[in-house]
């Protein structure tokens, strides 16, 4: 029997942890408690079993395996409050709301959900079926739905806002939306037009309904067009940096040295996201080992970067570590 959920998704800094590896491609629990432990206790929502975290990599066992594991690191460090999204995206209806079923039992507080990438050209030609998909999963799943509107991974299938406010009208229990395209922004505009106009769009929900950005790159001009905060890599490099930026960018007066300090920090995430993001997970985990060493290696058929392409990337990383460093006193 699926757990009472009581954690309600709240506006904040999701971050879509990586999954580490050992020398033989097992689970490797220890990097994963501290990095997620890191990152929970500065006020971030975990996020496991996402495109960072190599999902279609992972076993039907080692998902629900993860989530227990971060269920019981968050409690036994006090985060009783502190929810976990999972990934829970398959290859087709049945396998995902098997998914989000054992998601649940695991202790998983919503099911975070990306289109199918292998029949994406089928999809495409009629997007009743994606409309149907998410409506099917949420009227199965036991918790509520994040939708994940990914193309990069998704096949290229890129939900329009007519489509997600299609899915929005019809799936109540859909808690919110992750978009990780382009045109992210106008398409906020339009939900977030929608949800105003509709007020029951919201009303008839167990939750608020949270539209989240998938580049921190954005964040400001996101929370200042109606957003509820960003599901982003950049925070598993520089935790600290991310959360005083979602600090300043939720005060509702700054002094002049805040609104400098704001430009500033926003200027530097950005320049970040537009390298990290190209560089993926072997990117990340490259830049985890040199800073934390954790394992580097992703799951095969992935390689990790080789040295001199990985110090590169390191090294356009270098102003944001470099601000890392000073607002956290080191890493």
């Amino acid at each position: 029997m699926a757990q009472a959920t009581t954690r309600t998704l709240k506006p904040g800094v999701y971050a879509p942890l990586p999954t580490f590896f050992d020398e033989n491609q097992e689970l490797d629990y220890g990097s994963y408690k501290k990095h997620l432990l890191n990152l929970a206790t500065k006020g971030m929502v975990p996020v496991c079993a996402g495109s960072l975290g190599e999902a279609v990599h992972l076993s039907f066992d080692e998902r629900t395996s993860l989530i227990r594991f971060i269920r019981a690191t968050l409690d036994e460090a006090d985060l009783h409050e502190t929810p976990i999204v999972a990934g829970v995206g398959g290859l087709s209806t049945r396998e995902t709301i098997s998914l989000a079923r054992a998601a649940a039992e695991a202790g998983a507080d919503v099911g975070m959900v990306i289109l199918p990438a292998y029949y994406a050209a089928s999809l495409n030609t009629d997007h009743n079926q994606i409309i149907q998909y998410y409506i099917d999963i949420c009227e199965a799943s036991p918790i509520p739905i994040l939708l994940y509107n990914f193309p990069s991974n998704a096949g290229g299938l890129d939900m329009s806002s007519s489509t997600i406010q299609s899915i929005m009208e019809r799936s109540p229990n859909l808690c919110g939306v992750k978009l990780t395209c382009g045109g992210s922004i106008p398409k906020l505009l339009r939900l977030n037009s929608a949800l105003k106009s509709n007020p029951e769009l919201n009303t008839s929900r167990r939750f608020p309904f949270l539209l989240l950005d998938g580049l921190i790159a954005d964040l400001t001009p996101w929370m200042l067009s109606g957003g509820h905060g960003t599901v982003s890599g950049i925070p598993n490099f520089a935790p600290a940096t991310a959360m005083r930026l979602w600090e300043l960018v939720n005060r509702k007066e700054l002094s002049e040295e805040e609104v400098l300090e704001r430009e500033r920090l926003q200027g530097v995430v950005g320049r970040a996201d537009v390298v990290a993001v190209p560089g993926g997970v072997r990117g990340m985990k490259y830049v985890l080992n040199k800073v934390h060493g954790y394992g580097m290696d992703p799951r095969r058929p992935l390689l990790p970067l080789g040295e001199k392409e990985g110090e590169e990337f390191l090294g356009a990383l270098g102003e944001l570590l470099e601000v890392e460093r000073e607002m956290s006193g080191g890493y």
